[in-house]
């Protein structure tokens, strides 16, 4: 009787153990799926509550940058009005007397051609030439 009470306490105890590692393991497992669920939900939330970063170049105190990839180029010889008057110091009367001379004249050449307009000197075209084509 002794040699069986040890071999029933022996085989006792694996069980239990087998039993705990077998509850420990469910357990596990479902704590994992918990927490797959509570990190998807997190993740949704946070998509929802995204707010897009402003970037400082757009701010309106910004000075925006005007290069010739930017700005568009005006051909003289088939721009409008609303076109010839999107150059640096032309208006409305100067529109009209580039195209007044066009018309007269025929199509500019060259943009240096352009000095030859009534009202537009050195400067104005100094300040325009980037933009300008033929």
């Amino acid at each position: 009787m002794k040699k069986i009470i040890p071999i029933f306490n022996r085989i006792f105890y694996i069980f239990a153990m087998l039993s705990l590692l077998n509850v420990s393991s469910s357990y596990a497992q479902q704590f994992d799926q918990q927490y797959l669920k509570w990190k998807a939900e997190q993740e949704a939330q946070d998509a929802r509550l995204k707010i897009p970063r402003v970037s400082t170049k757009n701010y309106y105190l910004a000075k925006p940058a005007l290069t010739s990839a930017t700005a568009n180029k005006i051909n003289l010889n088939q721009a409008n009005l609303e076109q010839l008057q999107t150059l640096s110091g032309v208006g409305l009367k100067k529109a009209e007397a580039i195209i007044a001379y066009r018309q007269k004249n025929g199509k500019f050449k060259n943009i240096e051609e352009l000095q030859q307009v009534k009202g537009i000197g050195p400067a104005l075209f100094a300040k325009n030439k980037d933009r300008l084509a033929v």
